[in-house]
């Protein structure tokens, strides 16, 4: 069994563990394979200052700070525009989740990034019942602590209850006015420049 979630919902507590639901489990996945022409085959590698090959895995990112000097990023701290520090967002596994029911249109509006399957021994019924009836509920999804959350919405297929994480968008609402406007051409004169002498 791997960690549980703790999840609250109108005072009931549902202890969850998340299952990312793979895209390459359900629709599976190719591969392209290389080789040379002694039949060996072939890994991918990169050129570094257009000089050194270097085998895949053998580069990385790091960061630096001011004097050149590399930082542990355990030790960097997160600020806003204004240059106030903020705190980090919990992850899931640190604390209670809180649920609290959103629309659909909330739900819709989201770009959506990943989805899990929640494995629930118990009180998994009662969600059910209200996932089941309509419902949808809305909370915070951090795997591990962050300075920005996901957003999340707990959905279910009848069966099943499924996190869809993301981030939602904020679409303008112009109106359900109709402001098509038919658009009349103007009559131009057409002056025929053509010399048929030409011809």
């Amino acid at each position: 069994m791997g960690r549980k979630a703790e999840f609250s919902i109108n005072g009931q507590i549902i202890m969850a563990e998340l299952n990312k639901v793979d895209r390459k489990k359900i629709y599976g996945w190719s591969t392209i394979e290389v080789f040379d022409q002694n039949g060996s085959k072939c890994k991918l590698a990169g050129l570094a200052e257009g000089q050194y090959v270097m085998p895949s895995g053998s580069s990385a990112l790091v960061s630096l700070n001011s004097k050149g000097e590399a930082v542990s990023k355990s030790t960097l701290v997160g600020v806003n525009s204004d240059g106030n520090k903020v705190e980090k967002v919990p992850s899931i596994y640190d604390q209670k989740v809180i649920l609290r029911e959103a629309s659909v249109d909330e739900y819709l509006s989201m770009a959506v990034k990943s989805v899990y399957q929640l494995q629930i021994e118990e009180n998994k019924e009662a969600l059910l019942t209200d996932l089941n009836s309509g419902k949808i509920y809305y909370f915070v999804f951090n795997y591990r602590a962050d300075y920005e959350g996901d957003d999340a919405f707990l959905i279910s297929n009848g069966n099943d209850v499924f996190a869809i994480t993301g981030m939602k968008s904020d679409f303008e609402f112009i109106g359900l006015e109709d402001n098509e406007q038919e658009l009349v051409p103007e009559e131009t004169q057409v002056e025929d420049d053509l010399d048929f002498a030409m011809f």
